[in-house]
């Protein structure tokens, strides 16, 4: 029987273009290059928009990076940060490099948003387009793609970042850069809309561009994209909370949406009583089991949360073999637990009460009930409990740390019965 990997994560127990203008200038796409949309040659960008399509196509998007080769670059030097930042945020990567305003505007157009609403998109670009476009006309660039993410995701925040320092020293084309950051900063007036200039994390303090940094002054290293991440991150945490849909670990998939009790029905004694019972009566059981399950239990803030009044819930699936985590925490002097196909508990409880802690299989008479050790977070934070079930041995870990060792458990119930 194949091993299914589940979550039950978030459980409180208490028991495009025509005669477009933006606001602010009021210049129509069209005027300029870097606010005309355009299309690329080559043979990589378009396969690569079309792969960013079908990405996109597919739905669960919360967090957008929109730019250029410095964007498109955290698939190489900065792969670590961004999976250890954004892979758990549902990101979706649209930097394409060499890309300037005028190429953002068409892809933005044609699919790269379509169908879908981030929590947030943030965008640094326009330094592609320092050699034929004035300040002016980069900082309009700019403004064209935030009023055009505006329209098509009114729902979407956008963190705008000032463009990114270049050459290692000071020079002209960073004053231009600069000057046209200082304009389409403008933007941040517009409602949903947050301006955030980090340049000067990447200087050191005589404002040179260090090789250790940028080592061609242009394109972060993995250091340089860890002080990226780092410097928006309070301000990505802040406009984008914490999901309230859960998020399995890679390799599961949720018991739980976060949305409500799909999935979910009231229990219904056990097999014995069950077997007993004619259709029409564990139809109008289970009836009655379901409607105490939605009273006792409710979906707050993404959350499962039980009022602790002694109705259990189940999964409507049945399992065999499975691996799962799930995600709780309790109030004080709590005392609840997670029922295997009917066997004795995982325990959860308050070990300031309890002190041997939770996670072990309680009044379990084929083996040890106690846990190895109590792994518990004090109260009130959350904790995780990762439980492995093969046949009737079972292995649990609490916040990380082995509990409950390939345990047999005992069966209350004879299985082998309908």
């Amino acid at each position: 029987m194949a091993l299914e990997r589940v979550a039950l994560l978030g459980m409180l127990l208490a028991v495009v273009c025509g005669c477009q203008t933006f606001a602010g200038k009021g210049v129509a796409l069209g005027t300029h290059s870097a606010v005309t949309p355009v299309s690329r040659d080559g043979d990589w960008w378009m396969p690569r928009h079309e792969e960013k399509n079908a990405r996109i196509q597919k739905g669960d998007v919360d967090l957008l990076f929109i730019g250029d080769s410095i964007t498109h670059s955290w698939e190489n030097s900065g792969a670590p940060i961004w999976e250890r930042y954004y892979s758990e945020r549902n990101a979706v990567n649209l930097g394409f490099s060499g890309d300037r305003t005028q190429h953002v505007l068409w892809r933005l157009e044609h699919g790269n948003i379509d169908g879908i609403s981030p929590e947030l998109a943030v965008i640094m670009i326009g330094t592609n387009n320092y050699n034929d476009n004035s300040a002016e006309e980069i900082g309009e660039g700019v403004l064209a793609i935030v009023d055009l993410l505006r329209e098509k995701l009114p729902k979407t925040k956008i963190l705008l970042l000032g463009i990114f320092p270049r050459m290692k020293e000071p020079c002209d084309v960073r004053d231009k850069l600069a000057k046209a950051s200082a304009i389409f900063s403008e933007a941040a007036k517009r409602r949903k809309v947050h301006y955030l200039d980090i340049g000067d994390v990447f200087l050191d303090e005589n404002g040179v561009l260090p090789e250790s940094i940028m080592p061609d002054a242009l394109h972060p290293n993995e250091l340089g994209y860890q002080l990226w991440a780092d410097a928006i991150e309070p301000m990505v945490a802040k406009l984008m909370p914490k999901p309230q849909k859960p998020k399995p670990p890679r390799g599961f998939r949720p018991l739980f949406n976060g949305k409500d009790l799909s999935g979910w029905k009231g229990l219904v004694g056990d097999p014995e009583a069950r077997a007993k019972m004619s259709p029409a009566e564990l139809a109008k059981a289970q009836a009655e089991a379901d409607e105490a399950m939605r009273q006792h239990w409710r979906v707050i803030n993404g959350t499962l949360v039980y009022d602790g009044k002694g109705t259990s819930l189940c999964t409507a699936k049945d399992y065999g073999d499975f691996e799962m985590f799930v995600d709780w925490k309790i109030p004080p002097e709590g005392d609840s637990g997670i029922y295997l196909r009917g066997t004795p508990q995982v325990q959860i409880w308050d070990p300031a009460k309890w002190p041997v802690g939770s996670g072990g299989l309680y009044n379990n008479q084929k083996g040890p009930s106690e846990p190895l050790v109590c792994a518990d977070n004090p109260i009130g934070q959350w904790n995780t409990f990762r439980i492995k079930m093969v046949g009737e041995r079972v292995t649990v870990h609490l916040n990380d740390q082995l509990v409950v060792d390939d345990v047999p458990l005992e069966n209350y119930w004879d299985r082998s019965k309908p």
